[in-house]
């Protein structure tokens, strides 16, 4: 397989290359466009640049219909993409609990930033330009990320002449756009820009009973950006922007028939005799299976999987206030930059927490005995046999956040050159997770379940609650000396110092649990309370050369490390007094980095080939304790990964060009051992084999792929020009492909892999030669083909999983008038 793809892409090169050189030789004049990159806090052109790095312009943004941070992993390598989750040859965030650190950062204008909703603001109306860096970044970025960086950067106002865009969309689904944007200057020294955003679309998914569509859109976007000339060399800016989300999400795709069957008294069978569960509870479970005697088929798999038949409105509430102040001061040779950005971010989510409507349910506690009463059932002493669930999830979180970060650069005449920061981070956050039984008859069953054996249920409904808070604090100092060595080859060495210390508390509920209560004093007897501090620091360093081969060819290599902090599983559903703690992570990463412009400046070609060595790698694991499933994190002993990166841009004709991307990634982990006690639960378990060797002893997952790490990404896209009517035309079509990739560290082919997906796209576009105005007309996954990008692991409660799909067939018109 690798050596046919070795082969395949050999052949494309050689195709492109004869296809270059005798374009080159009819038309010398038609050169490809430097791309101007800022990853290494340097103005450099992307091919001499010492970094693995992918841009995107607006233009191209626009050409390839970018509008979320879905689109923009297609057409990166090794960034992968899962709901609020970003990873980066692997590295992606562990947990999203409070708790975890995310190993990709998110830096918008230089502002970092732990949420991913900033990529759905506003189709990236004020975006001038994402640069996506892969591999370790300390020496030279605030925050310490040890996969890599998304860098977004702003338009900035115009200092000469008002202009600015009008855009109107209109497309399938309901789908539409108003947006606008204006600039230019206010006095000879301020000037300014303002943006306004609305995007709306209806829901992709329909309730059969309700009629209400759910996976739609509703994304408000203003802002606003100062800046002010204040002398010659001195500049400062100020940008102020809030964004409104409220929307309905999808209840759920579940694409698996529902587990209808009565739950019964379950006993262990190994030593047998003791009885594992309550009626109409799974064994290690503390809520009912919601499934139990539905009356009809899972909507989903009766027509399309766009159905749904759900008790709740699921929907979703989420504003975001950020504000961003950079001062920079340019001296003879040295450039001085602070940045200071703050932000609110407010989020509210309400599920249907069983994915089932009442009128469906088959649940009747008169046909499940009770052996303990002689064959009795509940109902003959609730009086409530027929007890359909109707849960509720609601969840809640914030977070203020303060950062600063002052920087010096150097632009000095001799061989030596450096960047130096200092950096600090605030971050408080909380969270708040519960599940509640909406409907008191059932709950009136679960308390008399409970007091059989003397265990707590809330009057209220309660299944699960949850609070924590976190508040984390960062310092670091860092720098990094450039020597030209020679007129051709420079050497890079750069350190970094950072600090990091977390306050945690969390608050826990779950029914029919106890908590230890000897190492837990608390107003409530039946609720956890938990509370540590502890602090990590670690110095890391860089170690680089860069070599022109010639004026077309560049080579570098890179030796670094990494460093993550440790954290804490916050809202975890045990009893302990304790938080588990999780330790830091560490990484040496070695990279080899080859660029190549060719065919008279009508062929660019980027290559990377990198190799991780981790220690206490932090890995995503879903854990099921008292009845709950959680997504928890912990580390292990030893893990590596290799890879390579190819992504090549090509004038092939004056009017054909050609994009493509590929990576290649190969993960695995040298030593770590976990029990799958979600597998257990789901297998042995539910049959009361609780001795088996699943349940007991811990798999060695030593060869097992890291999760969100697809071994294959590619990408492609072909855009034609031509000219008639006076008017400039184009024509895009784009392709994107993402191979098979493991969801969980024990890559249970069960619950674990996750299909390849692809996409076909097709863009055509219209302006007058000005570009006044532009017409475009576009169609996004032509094939209609509605792919499981990703999917949690089934849960124990209901032994279903609840998928994340991609979007069906859009397609529509965009209007943008210049001015």
């Amino acid at each position: 397989m690798h050596r046919l793809d070795r082969s395949l892409n050999k052949q494309i090169i050689l195709a492109i290359g004869a296809l270059l050189a005798a374009s080159a030789a009819a038309s010398a004049e038609a050169v490809l466009e430097e791309v101007v990159v800022t990853a290494n806090k340097r103005e450099s052109n992307l091919m001499d640049t010492a970094a693995a790095v992918s841009s995107f312009d607006a233009s191209m943004l626009n050409e390839l219909g970018i509008d979320n941070q879905y689109d923009l992993a297609g057409y990166t390598p090794s960034l992968n993409i899962a709901p609020s989750r970003i990873a980066i040859r692997g590295v992606g965030r562990p947990n999203l609990a409070l708790g975890s650190d995310p190993g990709v950062g998110i830096y918008w204008d230089g502002v970092y930033t732990t949420e991913t909703d900033l990529f759905n603001f506003s189709n990236f109306l004020d975006i001038e330009r994402i640069e996506v860096v892969r591999g370790p970044q300390g020496t030279l970025y605030g925050r310490n990320s040890i996969g890599g960086a998304l860098n977004l950067y702003s338009i900035q106002p115009d200092t000469e002449d008002w202009g600015g865009k009008v855009v109107g969309e209109l497309g399938n689904h309901g789908y539409w756009v108003a947006q606008g944007l204006t600039s230019g200057p206010i006095t000879e020294k301020l000037s300014a820009l303002f943006a306004l955003s609305q995007i709306k679309r209806d829901g992709f998914q329909r309730d059969i009973y309700s009629g209400k569509d759910y996976d739609d859109r509703d994304n408000f976007y203003g802002t606003i950006t100062l800046a002010h000339q204040t002398t010659d060399r001195w500049r400062n800016s100020f940008k102020a922007s809030s964004a409104d989300s409220n929307f309905h999400q999808d209840a759920g795709y579940i694409l698996t028939p529902y587990n209808t069957g009565l739950v019964q008294e379950v006993f262990n069978t190994s030593p047998p005799g003791e009885q594992l569960n309550f009626v109409s509870t799974y064994p290690g479970n503390s809520f009912v299976n919601p499934n139990q005697g539905m009356t009809i088929e899972n909507p989903a798999l009766q027509d399309n999987a766009e159905r749904v038949a759900v008790d709740t409105v699921p929907s979703t509430d989420n504003d975001r206030d950020s504000y961003v102040f950079i001062s920079e001061s340019d001296m003879d040779n040295y450039s001085l930059k602070y940045t200071a950005g703050y932000s609110e971010f407010r989020y509210k989510r309400i599920n249907d927490g069983d994915v089932t409507n009442a009128r469906d349910s088959g649940l009747d506690y008169s046909q499940m005995p009770l052996s303990s009463f002689g064959g009795a059932t509940v109902d003959q002493f609730t009086g409530f046999a027929l007890t359909p669930s109707i849960v509720s999830e609601p969840y809640k979180q914030a977070a203020d956040t303060w950062s600063h970060e002052l920087q010096l650069i150097t632009a000095l005449e001799g061989p030596l050159n450096y960047i130096t920061g200092l950096y600090y981070f605030d971050n408080k956050e909380t969270q708040r997770l519960s599940y509640i039984e909406n409907n008191s008859e059932l709950v009136a069953n679960y308390t008399f379940l409970g007091n059989l054996t003397g265990l707590p249920t809330d009057p209220d409904g309660i299944l699960y609650s949850g609070d924590g808070k976190l508040e984390t604090t960062s310092y670091a100092a860092y720098g990094q000396v450039n020597w030209d060595w020679t007129a051709r080859t420079m050497l890079t060495l750069g350190v970094r110092y950072s600090y990091d210390e977390k306050k945690a508390r969390d608050s826990t509920y779950v029914q029919w649990v106890i908590p230890d209560n000897a190492k837990t004093p608390t107003t409530d007897p039946t609720t956890v309370d938990r509370n540590d501090k502890e602090s990590w620091d670690k110095p890391t360093w860089r170690l680089g050369v860069d070599h022109i081969l010639s004026d077309d060819h560049f080579l570098y290599a890179v030796v670094s490390s990494g460093y993550r902090s440790g954290g804490y599983n916050l809202l975890a559903p045990n009893q302990s007094a304790a938080l588990d703690t999780v330790n830091p992570e560490e990484l040496i990463s070695y990279e080899v980095g080859y660029k190549a412009t060719l065919f008279n400046q009508r062929l660019n070609i980027t290559s990377a080939v990198y190799y991780y060595d981790y220690d206490n790698l932090q890995v995503l694991n879903v854990q099921l304790t008292n009845g709950v499933s959680v997504a928890t994190y912990e580390n292990a002993a030893d893990a590596t990964a290799w890879g390579i990166e190819n992504e090549v841009s090509a004038l092939i004709t004056d009017s054909l060009f050609l994009g493509a991307t590929y990576s290649y990634n190969n993960s695995e982990y040298d030593d770590y051992s976990s029990i799958d006690s979600t597998a257990c639960n789901l297998g042995p378990e539910r049959v009361g084999n609780i001795s088996d060797p699943l349940c007991t002893t811990a798999l060695d997952l030593s060869g097992n792929e890291f999760p969100l790490s697809p071994e294959h990404k590619a990408s492609a896209y072909l855009t034609y020009q031509w000219n008639l009517l006076t008017l400039d035309w184009s024509a895009t079509l784009g392709y994107q492909y993402t191979s098979n990739q493991q969801l969980t560290p024990f890559n249970n082919s069960l619950y674990d892999t996750l299909d390849s997906y692809d996409r076909w796209d097709l863009r055509m576009n219209i302006s007058d030669a000005e570009l006044t105005w532009e017409v475009t007309a576009f169609v996004q996954n032509i094939s209609d083909d509605r792919d499981e990008i990703f999917r949690p692991r089934p849960s124990p409660v209901s032994g279903l999983a609840a998928s994340t799909l991609s979007d069906p067939r859009t397609y529509g018109l965009k209007l943008t008038y210049n001015f």
